[in-house]
This record gives C-alpha cells, structure tokens and sequence, in this order.
C-alpha cells in the first residue's frame, strides 16, 4: 500500500501523529519536486534571471546560449504576463451578496445580505489593500508557476474591564472579546502541500508552511518545545539543500523554523507539525468549523486533468517558441551589427583611398599622389571592393519575417492573438463591438477572467460564513455600519443580524468578472439609469390606475417592489416601498373624516365655482348666438354660390352633350363609308374569284374533251390495226383451200 494514501498513523499520539506527518511530507515533497523546479524555472525567465545548473529541467537559454554566444533576452514571457494580469484584474472587486431566492417580501434576509456587503466591501477597499494584494500576488502565482492560493483565518482580541456584579454588587475584572476580523491571506505557492487526489473533491489532507523564528516559536509552542526544534536559512527556492540553486547570499539571515499547519479533512482536525521534532507541535479540533472544513477556495492550477492534481505551468508549452525568438533575436543583433559600410582598396595607391571615408566631408576633394597609377586602374573602381551588404540586409529581411511568424505562433498558442489584435480599431466596426474585443479578448483570456471571479467569490464566501459563524452581533453592527443604512431597514437591523449567524441559511457570494477585470463607470451610471428609467416608466403607467381607483395603490406598489426584487442595487429601495405600501394600505383602511376648515374651503370653493359656472354660461350663449348668426349668412352665401355654380355646370354638361352627339354622328358617318367601301371591295373580289374559277372549269372542261377525243381516235386505230393484222393472218388459208 502506498504509503501517502495511507491517511491514519498507527498511534493516535503526538508522537503517532508526528511519524505519520513525517512519510505524508515525504511522499509529497517527492511528488512536487519537479513541480517546484519548473515553477523557480519560470519565476526566472519571468525575471530574465540566470539560473544555476539543474540538470534536465534546463532550457536551451540556460545552458550557455548559441554556439557559445549569449542570447539576447527579448523576454515577451514578462510583457505577455503583465498584459494578462492587467487583462484580468484591473479594478478592485465588487461583490454582491445575495439570498437564495429573490423574494420581494423577505425583507429580514435582504437587510442581511446587505449588512454581509457592507462588511466585505469595506474591507476589500480599506486603504492597506490586504485583498487586492492577497488576490493579485496568487493571480501572479497562477500565470506563472501555475497555482495560487489564498486562505482566510479568523483572529479575535480580547481586552480586560472593569465591571459591576449585579449579584455581588462588587466592581470585578471581565474579560471580553474587543476586535475581530477574518483576514485573507496569500499563500506563497512554495507553502502549500497537498495529500495525493485526481481532483479536488478527493484531496486528503492539505498543509500551509510559515517560517517562524525563535521567539515567535516560544510565543506560540513554548520554550521547551521551541528548543528542540530546527532552524534554518530560508531560500528563495523552497527546495531542500540539495536541490536548491539560488546562492547564499540570497538566502534570509534570520534563522527559522518550517512550521506546517496541516489541515486533515477526515477527522476534521488541524495539526501543527516541523520536520525533525518527535511530536506533533499542536492539535485542534476543526478551529472555523466552516461547511466544507477548508479555510481556502479552491486553488487557481494550470492545466490540471483528472488524472493526478498537479499543476503545469502554461509557460512549459510555449518555452520552445520562447527561446527560438531568443535565438533570432540574437542572430538578428549580430547580422545588425555585420550591415555597415566598409571595404578593402589596393594599398600601392597609396593611402588617399582610404581616407575618403575618414576625412572626406561635403564639398571637399582629397589629392591623390599617384595619380597615374590610379588611372591605369580604371579609377576608384578598380581599386576598391565593398563588403557586399545586399546578401546580409537579404538574409536580415529574412530573420525578421522569421521573427514575426514566430511571434504570430507565440500569441496563438498563448491565446494572446485575440487580445492583441484587440487593439486594432475597424472603421467600419462599431465601438462597441470594439470595446468588448478589448474588454474580453479571447475564449481562452475569458475563461481566465471566469476562473478569477470564482477565486475571489468563493474566498469572499468563505469569509462571510467565518463572519456568520463567529462574530458577535455587536462586531457585525458596528463593522456594517449598520446605523447608517435606510431608515426604513432599521427595524429588520437586528433580526437580519440573528439570520446572519443562522447556521440552516445559505448565501451567494458573487464577484462579476466584469467588476474585477475594468472598472467601468459608465457601466455603473448606466446600471443607475436603466433602473430609474425601470421604475419611473412603472410609475407613469400605474399613475392613471391610481388616479381611477386609489385602493389599487398598494398591489401597484407591490408589483413595482416585486419587479425591483432581483434588479441590481435596487436593494437599497426596497425598505422604502414596505414604509409606502404599509402607510397605503393604512391609508385605505381608516374612514374619512371630514375638516371643518376643509370643509369651509370646500363650501367657498363651491360658491366660487357657482359663480363662475355662471358666467361661463353667460358667455357661452352670447358667443353661441354669434357664432348661429355667423353660420346663418355662411348658409345664404353658400346657397347663392351653389345655384350659380350648378348652372354654370348645367350649361356646360349641355354643351359638352352636344358636342358628343355632333362627334357620334361623325364616327357614325364614317363607320359607314367606310363599311360600304370594304363591302364593295369584297363583292369585287368574289366576283373576280367566281369568274376565275369559272374559266379554269372551262378549261378544264375543254381539256377533258380533247382526252377524250384522243383516247377515242386510239381506240379507233387500234382496232384499225388490229383487223388488218386479222386479215393478213387468214388470207393464206383461203389459198390453200
């Protein structure tokens, strides 16, 4: 059996637990080891560091440069790192608490996920930036050696005081709890060991390391203990003697001692243990006694699979593409240096040749000594032969197109050629298109930004449930300031305290990743706007339903509070519109009573109003009698226009009736010659055609006849011909008799 995966000492002692701690840290310092080395790796190619020798973790940078000459570090790994962190986290976080569910009517639970932002908020801008830093320096951790960590510890301070007994009526010494907090802290990313786990939810056991010196190990374990344990210098590596590669001169001064505070999740207890000492330094059972027993969220990793929790840092896929843009760097610096203008010359012409160039100015001619011989040479021409610079600027033209692919392949396996060309405006795209490249960049660069956010919501969450589980309710008024929010709210102050440190309820803690990643205040102008926007276009519309029916007025605020229940920031109403719809409905349920002095108004107002009813009257007949005489002499007038424009039209539909006849009888006049013609011309076309067809029969007939009378006159001949033939056929027989 593997023994990391054995979770349980033999002896459930100090002395059991401190020989089981000891194989679980070995085991994990073996799994990690390569891990640490890759991560001090890319720390210092982040930094442009030279490293030590480190066997085959080592890059082509690092084992003396090109052919023995030292590349030049261009280092786009830092300017990638440095635009991803600013990509990510550019403004301080926003969080948002919320209640399981957004009941327009659960007043109690609203006051209190406002009393939880309050806290956290106040404390995440609070001027030492102990947040910002925490999250930032693990956000570094997670670009480069691929994890980062942060954690949240509750610390409590009590203070002495003077008090009277009421039972002993006698003045005594109490002690109370003074000031408390539930700081975040970053944990360096050579700090944090874990049990061995595929994922997550598997992980056994997880351990923090502090370094502590001596008088802080007496403060916090004893003398007696902190005499027996070991102290050392601290490295910049983490790594145990033998692997570590950083100088002494880097090392700390101060001697100290590796304490592990090892949270174990299966018994729920946290043990502090250092390498060496026979005992287990301190036991406690489950000291926040939080739901998922973890004091941290889970961590950023890089490139972790199901397989085994072992982060890899993204730099280990691009370093070839790192160091060939090293090597082209370098080759281009050197091929710079070799384009310049110089050459050789033929010394037996003396040296005029070779001072053209050092003493030759604008306008000035040098004297050559033999100029006979230079002549015979054919001039400078014959004389001279430049360094042929057009082969090295077209081998240097080549580099460079070489560097600048390479550079493309770099932001596309890094997931930066999104981003970059982010910053590249279209005038024929909007800005807001524009704006959210910029803003989110890529896939890859928004799922950083996804990932980050739920970093820092989970830790604020882990914070929160310290703060419900821990705090005294006087701590949570006074650290919310609770007396200062609306009016309104302040009667739910107190129940909404009691609800906070209710272990049954759950709170959602959110940070937006567009709240961490820029800070955007015309997003939040916009986000007041629309609301108001939102609230006074319900108003407009429930105005006239009021108006018609003023019992209506409560179930319209109501429904304006239940559109305003899951709208952002509009929380801070919320109380307002209870105090409204109470005071409505109070409103409803009281009689009216009537004011004397209303009342006297109101019989004045009436006399007043008589009066004027009156004389609206009055002139309202005068100005109707006016108006029937204007209409009256309109109506004559009119009458008038119309007869003579209805003869006029008379006379003018007769005329034109008389011209349609007179233009009908000429059509018609026409028509019929015109049918008389074309019916002449058809009987004189039968007429033609019949006597045609006359004549043909005619000669049809003739040449019929004239058939006939040939085919008669044939007959007539043959049988001419045939009777002589008879009778010349029987005149020898007649002989014979």
């Amino acid at each position: 059996m593997d023994k990391e995966l054995d979770t349980k000492p033999k002896e459930k002692t100090p002395t059991g637990w401190a020989r089981h701690w000891d194989t679980q840290m070995a085991a994990t310092q073996k799994r990690l080891r390569r891990f640490v080395r890759q991560g001090n790796i890319v720390n210092t190619r982040y930094l442009s560091d030279a490293l030590g020798s480190q066997g085959n973790d080592m890059t082509l940078e690092d084992r003396g440069g090109l052919g023995g000459i030292k590349l030049m570090r261009t280092n786009f790994f830092h300017t990638n790192i440095q635009t991803l962190q600013a990509q990510l986290y550019g403004a301080v976080p926003k969080v948002d608490v919320k209640r399981e569910f957004n009941d327009p009517d659960d007043d109690v639970a609203r006051v209190a996920a406002v009393l939880y932002k309050r806290i956290l908020q106040s404390e995440i801008e609070a001027s030492d930036e102990a947040f910002p830093t925490a999250v930032r320096s693990a956000l570094q951790d997670r670009l480069l050696p691929g994890i980062g960590v942060c954690r949240v510890r509750y610390e409590m301070e009590t203070k002495k005081e003077n008090a009277l007994n009421p039972e002993t009526l006698q003045v005594e010494e109490s002690e109370s709890v003074g000031f408390e907090e539930a700081p975040i802290d970053y944990v360096h990313w050579q700090d944090f060991r874990w049990g061995w786990c595929r994922t997550w939810t598997e992980m056994p056991w997880c351990a923090f390391r502090s370094y502590l010196d001596k008088e802080a190990c007496i403060a916090r374990f004893g003398e007696d203990v902190a005499n027996k344990l070991e102290f050392s210098d601290q490295s910049p590596s983490g790594m145990d003697d033998k692997d570590n590669y950083t100088d002494k001169f880097q090392e700390n001064n101060i001697k100290t001692c590796q304490i592990w505070e090892i949270w174990n999740r299966k018994d729920k207890t946290v043990y502090w243990w250092s390498q060496g000492y026979d005992k287990t330094l301190d036991i406690k059972p489950d000291p926040l006694g939080l739901r998922d027993f973890w004091p941290m969220p889970r961590p950023l990793m890089a490139n972790i699979t199901t397989s085994l929790m072992v982060p890899k840092a993204d730099y280990t896929f691009a370093q070839d593409i790192y160091v060939e843009i090293d090597v082209l760097a370098t080759r281009i610096a050197n091929i710079t240096q070799a384009c310049k203008v110089v050459g050789v010359y033929d010394s037996s012409t003396g040296d005029s040749v070779g001072r053209m160039l050092q003493e030759g100015v604008e306008n000035t001619l040098i004297g050559v000594d033999n100029w006979a011989v230079l002549g015979e040479k054919g001039g400078l021409k014959g004389v001279i032969d430049w360094l042929p610079i057009e082969d090295i600027a077209a081998v240097l033209n080549l580099l460079n197109a070489q560097l600048e692919a390479t550079k493309n392949l770099l932001y596309e396996v890094t997931g930066l050629s999104d981003l970059v060309s982010g910053g590249k405006t279209d005038e024929y795209v909007s800005d807001g298109t524009n704006r959210l490249k910029a803003k989110f960049g890529s896939i890859k660069i928004q799922s950083f930004q996804d990932e980050f956010a739920r970093f820092c919501s989970d830790l604020e969450a882990i914070k929160a449930e310290v703060i419900g589980k821990h705090y005294r309710p006087e701590s949570i008024y006074r650290q919310s300031s609770a007396q200062y929010i609306a009016q309104a709210d302040q009667e739910f102050v107190e129940p909404a305290i009691q609800l906070m440190q209710s272990p049954e309820v759950r709170w959602r803690v959110v940070i937006k990743p567009e709240s961490i990643s820029l800070l955007d205040y015309a997003e939040l102008k916009d986000d007041r706007i629309g609301w108001m926007n939102g609230m006074a276009t319900m108003l407009q519309s429930a105005a006239p339903i009021i108006e018609a029916d003023p019992a209506s007025k409560p179930m319209l605020l109501e429904m304006i509070k239940f559109s305003m229940a899951g709208y952002k920031g509009a929380e801070y109403m919320e109380g307002m519109f209870d105090k409204m719809i109470a005071a409505s409905s109070a409103q409803q349920e009281e009689p009216d009573k009537p004011d004397p002095a209303l009342e006297a108004k109101k019989l004045e107002h009436q006399g007043d109003m008589e009066k004027i009813q009156a004389k609206s009257e009055a002139d309202i007949a005068l100005v109707k009698a006016k108006s029937d005489a204007e209409l009256q002499k309109i109506r004559v007038d009119n009458e008038a226009d119309i007869a003579t424009i209805n003869a006029k039209a008379q006379a003018d539909s007769q005329k034109l009736m008389q011209e349609l006849q007179s233009d009908m009888k000429t059509i018609m006049a026409k028509l019929t010659a015109d049918t008389q013609v074309e019916r002449a011309q058809s009987d004189y076309s039968i007429a033609e055609k019949n006597v045609d067809q006359q004549n043909q029969i005619t000669i049809a007939d003739h040449e019929h006849m004239n058939a006939l009378e040939l085919i008669e006159a044939q007959k007539e001949a043959d049988e001419e011909l045939l009777e002589e033939q008879a009778e010349k056929a029987g005149a020898p027989e007649t002989d014979t008799d």
